[in-house]
């Protein structure tokens, strides 16, 4: 592939440097729902330079121990703040996809023996910021040094940055799209839903964004049949253990932040879910799951 082809115009490039609690499980071993191939949705958000936009490729650095880029990521969004009240130095989130696992990943050593990399900011500053922009020159020269231990990935790449946005990341969004326009599909399923609207800021409940905690809420949503607030989170993979962690999360901010005395409840949308879900489901009865399949209405399929 020549390097122009490996060029996508109006993209951006950036490399995101992650620590071990955030790229390995307890055990020690990569994150099963960083792997696309495992099938189990990643977590919701990351935080990121405040130029990021949605569509743009990210590779994922790790820290010591395995100091090396593990990852290919698309942003789901353009980047918008979290910052409020926070103790993180958070300031930018945005919503991301895991593309693409390297089975042999790009080291420090390999990067450092490039000499063309020896100008590249991130290398010179030894990673020692959470983001960092790629010039397209440098992207370019990457992309082949991880393709020489990866040999279908340049085909991947190409394949990837010939759509603005990853097949899977549209297909979220156009269940969203949909499910919006019929809240009454879940109706048989004991909820009477509209899409919550906030007094002061005149804010929907769709995309709602957390400030403080980070991430935002795919739907916030009213129920008519108990004045309760429903949290819809949906997924076009499985629901893992870090899905339950992050509806809880919302679940328990949206209580403390905006519920004002009712009560608050989450609601997972996804394509089944894994036996962490499943055993993190057991001790609340404040969160549930439904599977997409079973979301059929008006001939709108949400298995689709």
């Amino acid at each position: 592939m020549s390097e122009n082809n490996l060029e996508a115009k109006a993209r951006q490039y950036w490399l995101w440097v992650t620590r071990p609690e955030y790229y390995l499980d307890e055990n020690g071993r990569d994150r099963e729902d960083l792997d696309p191939a495992s099938g189990i949705d990643s977590d919701g958000w990351w935080t990121c330079h405040r130029d990021t936009k949605r569509g743009d490729l990210v590779f994922l650095w790790r820290t010591s121990p395995k100091k090396d880029i593990g990852y290919l990521i698309q942003s789901e969004s353009d980047a918008y703040s979290i910052a409020d009240d926070n103790t993180h130095g958070w300031d930018y989130a945005c919503d991301y996809q895991v593309l693409y696992k390297f089975k042999i990943p790009l080291t420090i050593k390999e990067i450092r023996n490039d000499p063309y990399l020896e100008d590249w900011g991130a290398l010179r500053g030894n990673f020692q910021r959470s983001n960092f922009k790629i010039p397209p020159t440098h992207w370019t020269r990457l992309n082949p040094l991880l393709s020489l231990n990866n040999v279908d990935y340049l085909n991947y790449l190409e394949h990837i940055q010939d759509r603005p946005i990853a097949h899977n990341i549209k297909l979220e969004e156009d269940l969203e799209e949909v499910l919006v326009k019929n809240l009454s599909v879940l109706t048989k399923f004991g909820y009477d839903l509209e899409l919550y609207l906030d007094p002061t800021r005149q804010i929907s409940g769709r995309q709602f964004i957390c400030k403080g905690n980070g991430g935002r809420i795919d739907l916030l949503c009213s129920d008519k049949n108990n004045n309760r607030l429903v949290i819809i989170e949906l997924k076009i993979n499985k629901a893992g253990q870090n899905t339950f962690g992050q509806i809880s999360n919302y679940v328990g901010w949206v209580q403390d932040r905006i519920a004002g005395g009712r009560s608050v409840v989450g609601l997972v949308i996804s394509r089944g879910y894994d036996l962490k879900f499943e055993s993190a489901l057991k001790i609340t009865d404040k969160i549930r799951q439904l599977d997409i399949n079973t979301l059929v209405h008006r001939n709108i399929n949400f298995a689709n």
